[in-house]
């Protein structure tokens, strides 16, 4: 896939994601949550490792948990949440490959079928992602309303 091509699917996604209200952390995954029919639940990683950011635990059909690093900063961790965010608006769970970080699979309230996280940064998936994550950051700081030290309501939603 090309950048264009990969531009294009995340502008398609962006369109069809229709937000109650301002763009928020909190409004664009209920809106991910309504358009595929999942339950998202966001919280912060219980690991001392610094070079995940994110990640996707794909437990069953309808439920994903996401997982960020709470060492990074409030717009670190935001863009990170989108990217997950965006990897489900795009349905990329059905098609990416899990993988298993050892003992941190044992912390998950339910035993997930595969684990998403990125493993390079050029493939057409994570490409997308990417400027998916970038086009609903675009929608949160339009709204006006962020402090420079909250973005998009990251703290109100997350802790």
């Amino acid at each position: 896939m090309s950048y264009r091509d990969a531009r294009r699917a995340a502008a398609r996604a962006n369109k069809a994601l229709i937000l109650d209200g301002e763009a928020s952390l909190k409004s664009i995954q209920k809106a991910v949550e309504e358009l595929r029919s999942i339950t998202i639940i966001v919280s912060a990683m219980d690991l001392e490792q610094h070079d995940l950011s994110a990640l996707t635990a794909d437990c069953d059909d309808d439920l994903k948990l996401i997982y960020y690093a709470p060492q990074l900063s409030l717009w670190h961790r935001q863009h990170s949440i989108l990217h997950e965010f965006s990897h489900l608006l795009l349905g990329h769970e059905h098609t990416a490959a899990g993988i298993t970080i050892g003992e941190f699979s044992r912390s998950f309230p339910t035993e997930p079928r595969k684990l998403l996280a990125r493993k390079g940064f050029t493939d057409d998936a994570e490409q997308t992602a990417e400027i998916l994550a970038d086009l609903l950051a675009d929608r949160i700081s339009s709204n006006g309303r962020q402090s420079p030290d909250e973005p998009g309501g990251l703290q109100e939603a997350f802790g």
